[in-house]
């Protein structure tokens, strides 16, 4: 038999964002990452608050990317949670997009991301690399080469065996496991998104993603799905685009709500009569022989 054990469970109900459970990735630190309450600005997903994202093109990161993000952490001891490989995790969280979500390059609203292998002293061994899995939000083009289109959720995976990954493109692995799927639909609405995940770098192996978005099944996949790190992936909730390619898009926003991550532990069998009266007797046995 097996149990769940829940890593993080936050609906931003305490009015606040625990910096006990995140490690924020924000470079407006003032808006960046914020509350909205349901008898305020709103919209709230359930109870009372949600999580507002903000990104503009000026937000950058250390390597010039627009990044507002928030990494989910087990303990105050951690930057971030990492899952263990082999181990079936569950992600559940609901977004929601504004209705006036205009279509842009892909950009990433959540991320699971890798850690590059450090030598002893701290140093990266590899380079920086695509997060092993991402959902994404890009666009369906009206007609073929127009640039154009509505709005689409997509959702993609980077794997890579190798030891130690290099520059080499062709050593990475991309596979899109939800094509891009149109969302004009989910726009202005809460949308319910389940990533049900064994991590794996190893082919063959136990590596498995389902994926489920307001109850029903949109993608499935079997094989190989991260990195060959010492570390499994973390998880990132927020945006971060590389590219601005719509001059009059320099703004996004988005907001979720009721993040949970938990993992599959082993439980303890329970135990029958017999063997329970059997347990009883071996402790009673051993204590009578410490006595002795």
């Amino acid at each position: 038999m097996a149990a769940a054990e829940v890593i993080l469970e936050d609906g931003f109900e305490s009015g606040g964002i625990s910096m006990d459970r995140w490690t924020p990735q924000v470079y407006d630190a003032v808006n960046g990452a914020t509350l909205v309450a349901a008898s305020g600005s709103g919209p709230v997903g359930s109870g009372e608050y949600a999580l507002r994202i903000k990104l503009e093109a000026a937000d950058l990161d250390p390597r010039g990317k627009s990044r507002s993000e928030l990494i989910a952490r087990f303990d105050t001891g951690e930057i971030a949670y990492r899952a263990d490989y082999g181990v079936p995790h569950v992600y559940t969280f609901s977004i929601y997009l504004p209705s006036d979500w205009q279509p842009d390059a892909a950009e990433i609203v959540a991320q699971w991301h890798g850690k590059p292998d450090e030598d002893e002293n701290g140093v990266d061994l590899e380079p920086f690399r695509s997060p092993p899995m991402a959902l994404r939000m890009t666009y369906i083009e009206d007609t073929p080469g127009s640039g154009t289109g509505v709005p689409a959720w997509n959702v993609v995976v980077h794997w890579d065996d190798s030891e130690l990954s290099t520059d080499d493109p062709n050593s990475v692995h991309l596979v899109t496991i939800l094509p891009p799927t149109d969302a004009s639909a989910d726009l202005g609405q809460w949308v319910d998104w389940r990533f049900e995940v064994t991590w794996d770098w190893r082919s063959p192996g136990v590596g498995n993603i389902r994926v489920l978005k307001d109850g029903e099944q949109v993608a499935l996949y079997a094989g190989p799905n991260a990195f060959n790190d010492d570390a499994g992936p973390n998880s990132k909730f927020g945006l971060y685009k590389w590219n601005w390619l719509t001059l009059s898009i320099d703004l996004r926003v988005a907001f979720y709500d009721d993040i949970r991550i938990e993992r599959t532990v082993a439980a303890i069998p329970a135990l029958g009569t017999a063997g329970l009266a059997l347990l009883l007797g071996l402790l009673f046995a051993v204590g009578l022989a410490r006595r002795e």
